[in-house]
């Protein structure tokens, strides 16, 4: 501790010693580089905010619309902003592009300009673009321009991906509905050809054969009940007459017109073939053929009990007819749901991935038509500008005070590089100095100090020192005073700018 403190002393000595070089040196460095500070360029920045501000309506149809994600966009977005074709388009909206007299020019300060743009994302909702430039109204065009520009481009591409989506899914959509149509007409064939006209199933064919079979034994039952009744009937007929004896009398006149009227009155009834009424008329013709005196004449007409068994028999024999033409056709009924009982499994399996494909080609159809509907809410949206949006909450304004170089900053490094140019002169020249200088330096050497001869001191030539050093110091405060002073002016610019 003592050693560095012994050695601080020295060195202070060493300044003190040659103070009128060090003051020289110093402030000369310090002068000269505070001078090169305002030769260097200035540099000014320009920056905008934009705030991605996300529709309250966003939250109420949340599931039911497709948009764009916010978080997509923020993630390419320097490379969106900085694209070299954005880049051109804003030095071409600006005429900056004109300046260039060949290609490689232009590109090279398009490279420069996407070097120099900071974009700074502080939150998924909030990013800040900022460039430094020499010209401040050029800084402040660029970055205005290239917001504007990049906002038009994107939501114009919004827009053209949901107007895309919307086109795509309408032409998917009348593609997916003529393949639905294509399928419900070759089901439809299908069932047409095979004659399936509900869904297969062999428990119902079963029970329809099963229906057939108790058809076809109550038309057994009653065939054979029509038989025994024909049976019956022939032998009756058999026993009857076919004619009776009619015997003519007195008052033969009376009964012609009783004849005619019961045959009038049976005729608003019936039929000119009912039995009755046949019967009736057979003897009235015989009666009228007979004459109508007196005296008791016989004659012979058609039994009407022998004619009524007869039209009986003739009824049966309809009957027992359309019971055997119904049996027939109930049993090609049963055998035709036997063979479909047999081709169920092959119709099924044709039917069954006809309906498969018909089903996936509907349920595609579906979802596409849902999409459809949200598509069609998003491009409302998209039309309307109630997805999220862009806005910018602090354009960029002219920048009237430059961020470099920095004044106050570079001041204090000269200062600094002053002093220790000062210093490291002093220290050198002490180095390359060889003489002796203490006494502790010849006993180093190994040599014995005879004697020491004090230094002889002049009051005049000490006075005149002292004016010297007053004359140094004061000129040499005066000058860093200076300096000191320019620099709380630039700090003072400084607090101002930021007021």
């Amino acid at each position: 501790m003592e050693n560095a403190l012994a050695q601080l002393l020295h060195y202070v000595a060493l300044l003190k010693k040659r103070k009128g070089l060090f003051f020289l040196v110093s402030l000369s460095t310090m002068t000269v580089l505070i001078i090169g500070v305002y030769f260097l360029p200035k540099k000014y920045r320009a920056d905008s905010t934009v705030f991605i501000e996300k529709s309250v309506i966003n939250s109420l149809v949340q599931g039911m619309v497709i948009t764009s994600d916010i978080r997509d966009r923020v993630r390419v977005l320097r490379q969106a902003m900085l694209s070299r074709g954005l880049v051109e388009s804003v030095l071409k909206e600006l005429d900056v592009d004109a300046r260039f007299k060949t290609e490689g020019q232009l590109q090279g300060y398009i490279s420069s300009l996407q070097n120099r743009t900071e974009i700074n994302v502080s939150r998924e909702d909030l990013f800040r673009v900022s460039i430094v430039d020499q010209d401040p109204r050029f800084a402040q065009n660029y970055v205005n321009t290239l917001i504007s520009k990049y906002l038009e481009q994107n939501i114009s591409s919004s827009r053209e991906e949901t107007y895309g989506a919307n086109r795509f899914l309408q032409e998917q959509l009348d593609l997916f509905k003529k393949k639905l149509d294509e399928a419900e007409d070759r089901i439809i064939q299908y069932r047409k050809q095979q004659g399936i006209f509900l869904s297969i199933d062999e428990g119902s064919i079963l029970d329809d054969i099963k229906q057939y079979n108790r058809d076809l034994d109550g038309i057994a039952l009653e065939l054979d009940r029509q038989k025994a009744r024909r049976e019956r009937l022939v032998a009756q007929l058999k026993e009857i007459s076919p004619q009776v004896s009619i015997f003519s009398e007195q008052g033969g006149g009376n009964r012609i017109r009783t004849l005619e009227n019961r045959i009038s009155v049976l005729l608003l009834s019936y039929t000119d073939d009912y039995p009755e009424v046949v019967r009736l008329r057979a003897e009235l013709a015989a009666l009228k053929r007979s004459g109508r005196g007196g005296g008791n004449l016989e004659t012979r007409s058609v039994n009407p009990l022998y004619q009524d068994v007869r039209q009986q028999i003739v009824t049966v024999e309809g009957e027992i007819s359309a019971l055997e033409a119904g049996r027939e056709r109930v049993k090609s009924m049963i055998a035709e749901r036997e063979k479909e009982l047999k081709e169920v499994p092959e119709n099924r399996k044709v039917l069954g991935v006809l309906i498969q494909q018909r089903d996936s080609i509907r349920n595609t159809y579906q979802d596409l038509l849902a999409r459809m509907g949200r598509a069609e809410v998003s491009k409302q949206m998209e039309i309307g500008d109630k997805a999220a949006t862009f806005r910018v909450v602090d354009p960029a304004i002219l920048p009237t005070y430059p961020i470099s170089p920095n004044r106050v900053k570079m001041i204090f490094m000269a200062i600094f590089a002053g002093v220790g140019a000062g210093a490291g002169l002093i220290l050198l020249l002490e180095s390359m100095d060889t003489s002796i200088k203490k006494i502790s330096q010849i006993r180093e050497m190994g040599l014995e100090v005879l004697a020491v001869i004090p230094q002889m001191t002049d009051a005049l030539l000490e006075r005149k020192k002292q004016v010297r050093d007053r004359v140094i110091y004061l000129t040499a405060g005066c000058y860093f005073g200076g300096i000191l002073f320019l620099l709380a002016a630039e700090a003072f610019k400084i607090k101002i700018f930021n007021l």
